[in-house]
């Protein structure tokens, strides 16, 4: 694995994370998160184990800051699913509207797998809806409010981030390339003096 990619996962991580902790603390509109982008851009621009590395490492780490619910076990498993549908858009990242917009898609498919996961899980593992058909739909209904604004906040972020971060994938190979072409040039330059 290559030292980019390291740096690279680091960076959604440490992003994720900052990210995370600053809607919950500060904009506090529950159900915004901008964890799905970065889930997405892990899968989609890194792959192999960073699909699951980055967003359960940012996962991990706020949840020691801000806790989790009795469901962490699905929100933590919806996360690494979501990097997953990621993974499935990795030979598409090119410069172009087209992968932002299929991301965006992925984002919307991502908020909609999420809400009937995860709600499943609060119907399941808790005693807040009856254990019955009619308490699994109550349940649902309850949760569309937070649908609506995680689809909001995936609408939003996620064109965002995945933009940025196909500039990143297309310019950085480029200060890479200035940076070593440097020092042949100035072997030529020293030998020609010579």
């Amino acid at each position: 694995m290559s030292k980019t990619k390291f740096l690279a996962a680091f960076l959604l991580i440490f992003l994720g994370v900052a990210g995370r902790i600053f809607i919950v603390e500060f904009v506090q509109i529950p159900n915004l998160e901008i964890i799905t982008s970065f889930s997405l851009i892990a899968g989609a621009m890194l792959g192999g184990i960073f699909t699951f590395l980055v967003p359960l490492s940012i996962i991990a780490i706020t949840d020691m800051y801000l806790g989790n619910a009795i469901i962490l076990i699905f929100t933590w498993s919806a996360f690494a699913v979501i990097g997953i549908f990621g993974w499935f858009l990795r030979k598409r990242k090119k410069i172009n509207y087209r992968f932002i917009v299929e991301m965006t898609g992925m984002g919307i498919f991502s908020s909609l797998f999420f809400y009937l996961y995860t709600n499943f899980g609060w119907w399941l593992l808790t005693n807040i809806y009856p254990h019955t058909w009619q308490g699994l739909i109550q349940c649902y209904f309850m949760g569309l409010p937070f649908l609506k604004t995680n689809l909001l906040g995936n609408l939003f972020f996620v064109p965002i981030f995945s933009g940025l971060s196909l500039l990143v994938w297309k310019y950085y190979p480029i200060f890479k390339f200035k940076i070593h072409s440097i020092a042949p040039l100035k072997e030529k330059l020293v030998s020609s003096k010579k």
